[in-house]
């Protein structure tokens, strides 16, 4: 048993490697000029082992993009958990927006410039779920708020949509053109600017 746990422990951290080489080479080369051997030679991992995990490319590629999505979405559910009032909540998700873009930019870029790539056709549900779960926790986290009147009543899918849409707009500008905005004083913005926009009048 433990043989057979270490066999796939050993597995998965050669998938996470081959995957985070493939982000590496696809930022540096792009993902048409990126070859099978360019991925051999920074990831470390054989041919082998590389077609073991990955039948092609583009399906590496959808595995790249896949794993982006939750390692975002993991990291920024996990900063809200720890938020007890709604302003908290607000400007804790868009700070980590902000700097999750920053710290991990070719991931960031790569989620931005290829939504609608070939390869994501049949990732369409998975991506669907992933994003559904996500905003439903975001509104089970203002839930609470609305319910006790600190934060306005409005359908479901606007809260993600006032939260996140300009500053995700911001981040794609950003992206562009690194370093052209301190992005810590933006975030203060656009966090003061959605808790504007969210919180009860009373408030």
């Amino acid at each position: 048993m433990r043989k057979k746990r270490s066999q796939y422990a050993g597995s998965e951290k050669r998938k996470r490697r081959i995957i985070r080489a493939a982000l590496a080479c696809f930022s540096k080369i792009g993902f048409v000029d990126t070859t099978m051997e360019d991925l051999h030679q920074l990831s470390g991992c054989s041919n082998g082992s590389i077609y073991h995990h990955f039948k092609s490319k583009e399906q590496l590629a959808a595995a790249v993009y896949l794993e982006g999505i939750s390692n975002y979405q993991t990291g920024l559910l996990a900063e809200l958990a720890g938020c007890t009032k709604p302003r908290q909540g607000i400007f804790a998700i868009i700070r980590y927006h902000l700097k999750w873009a920053r710290e991990n930019e070719s991931w960031a870029r790569f989620l931005s410039n290829m939504r609608h790539a070939a390869f994501l056709a049949d990732k369409e549900d998975a991506i669907g779920k992933a994003n559904l779960n996500f905003a439903r926790a975001i509104w089970q986290f203002f839930s609470k708020h609305i319910e006790q009147g600190t934060v306005k009543a409005l359908p479901p899918e606007f809260y993600i949509s006032i939260i996140l849409g300009p500053c995700h707009e911001f981040s794609r500008h950003w992206l562009n053109r690194p370093g052209s905005t301190d992005l810590k004083a933006a975030s203060s913005e656009f966090a003061q600017a959605a808790w504007c926009a969210l919180k009860a009048k009373k408030n």
